[in-house]
């Protein structure tokens, strides 16, 4: 089963604690994106050799409440998250609690030199003018990573 699905540390908290781990990298100007209620993104920057590099970490709570419907389902959680609002409640406080997590297994790498902030971070890194990430470019340009691919293999 999904890591922190049964959680019940409020949104609020974990974002409180989110924006910590991201104080912790050097990052400044943090932000949080809203759709209606609900936090959609997390945006910040990390400034590198005097530029300030902009990062957006996205979240999709239609995937974790696809999540917590399954472990309803399998009798993990209880009924009262089978429907809304407790489904997108919870999935909420699942998502977050595993960006969380990662972040702080991220930052014991960035604290040891094993890699720095930018290098962590890098697929999320923002395009403001394309409203995307580094990686949601990649997926639209995958193509030109595969023929690079292809064309050395041709070359053996």
């Amino acid at each position: 089963m999904i890591r922190n699905y049964t959680t019940q540390i409020a949104v609020e908290k974990t974002i409180l604690e989110i924006e910590q781990l991201l104080i912790k990298f050097n990052a400044g100007g943090i932000y949080k994106e809203y759709e209606g209620q609900h936090i959609k993104s997390l945006m910040f920057y990390i400034t590198k050799d005097g530029q300030k590099i902009p990062f957006k970490i996205p979240v999709t709570i239609e995937k974790t409440r696809t999540v917590v419907a399954k472990a309803v389902a399998n009798k993990k959680l209880p009924h009262k998250y089978a429907s809304e609002p407790a489904r997108t409640e919870q999935g909420e406080r699942i998502v977050w609690r595993i960006i969380k997590d990662w972040l702080d297994s991220q930052l014991s790498l960035y604290e040891i030199n094993f890699a720095d902030a930018i290098e962590i971070f890098l697929p999320y890194a923002y395009n403001a003018v394309q409203d995307k990430t580094m990686y949601e470019q990649f997926l639209e340009h995958k193509e030109k990573f595969i023929a690079i691919e292809n064309k050395d293999a041709s070359n053996e």
